[in-house]
């Protein structure tokens, strides 16, 4: 007599359902317990703490000429330090698999059987809804703080008053910036059109700055006030910042412009306001505002 087996056999190519397969927390510890795992994981604390400190070394090269000047720089200065701290367990965790992947995987030789492979990621439920909602938080963390801190400079450097809309009252200081190799003008409209070749401010009143040039593109940076923007030929472009620090600061053109580009550069002189009325009237500006 002959039996025939009519159970449904599955098509060759595909694998067979498992029949035994582990719930997904006893899969993350178990992958947990080999070793490579527990390496990794002792590779990125280590590595992660050895690059936490960076989080501030990296505002000492944006220090070197001075301390922040402005809400603008400062603004920057903190987004700048919150998003190496956030990056710093990412960078540890592919340091970490590079490194054990260099001392540990390098090759396999002699008898011994390599180590098991580790549970499929893709079908672990845990480990997919932990990957997903970790990407998706840091994501949406960097998006919003991304969001927020380029209103808030928006905000700061005046970047929503129009042109024809910049007041010229005494709160308020307009200065027409006239780039041209290899040289910066400042033109000060309510001070009888006073020009310099040095840029008077005065300290805690908004500054609104009408920039162009003369030539090719150039690039306005006031670098402890945080302001950076294109000088065009034939066009004018405004920015804007309210100083909070008196001092001596920096300002160059940060557009490679022409043989002498490196040295186009001048002071930044941030007064008291009776300061700047003073040095206005020196200078012939006999109208003060």
């Amino acid at each position: 007599m002959t039996t025939i087996d009519d159970r449904p056999v599955n098509p060759p190519d595909e694998p067979e359902p498992p029949t035994n397969r582990p719930p997904s927390m006893e899969r993350v510890r178990m992958w947990l317990r080999r070793p490579y795992a527990k390496g990794i994981v002792i590779l990125t604390i280590i590595i992660g703490l050895a690059l936490l400190p960076l989080a501030w070394l990296i505002l000492v090269p944006m220090n070197v000429t001075g301390a922040p000047a402005s809400a603008i720089m400062q603004d920057i200065e903190t987004t700048v330090f919150w998003f190496t701290i956030v990056s710093v367990p990412i960078v540890a965790f592919v340091y970490a698999v590079l490194v054990y992947s260099l001392i540990k995987w390098r090759g396999h030789s002699g008898d011994t059987i390599p180590e098991d492979e580790s549970p499929a990621i893709r079908s672990n439920t845990i480990g997919v809804v932990l990957w997903t909602a970790f990407t998706s938080a840091l994501a949406f963390f960097l998006v919003v703080w991304g969001l927020v801190a380029l209103a808030q400079i928006t905000q700061n450097a005046y970047g929503t008053i129009s042109a024809d809309q910049q007041p010229g009252d005494a709160q308020s200081v307009i200065v027409n910036v006239t780039a041209q190799q290899w040289v910066w003008t400042f033109q000060y409209p309510q001070h009888d059109n006073v020009t310099t070749d040095v840029l008077y401010l005065p300290k805690d009143r908004p500054i609104y700055f009408n920039v162009t040039s003369k030539d090719v593109i150039h690039n306005f940076w006031l670098v402890e006030l945080g302001v950076k923007i294109d000088a065009n030929p034939g066009a004018i472009t405004q920015t804007g910042v309210t100083p909070n620090k008196l001092g001596t600061f920096n300002l160059r053109c940060a557009e490679l412009c022409g043989m002498h580009h490196a040295y186009m550069e001048t002071s930044v002189e941030v007064l008291e306001d009776r300061a700047f009325n003073s040095v206005m009237r020196e200078l012939g500006g006999g109208r003060t505002s």
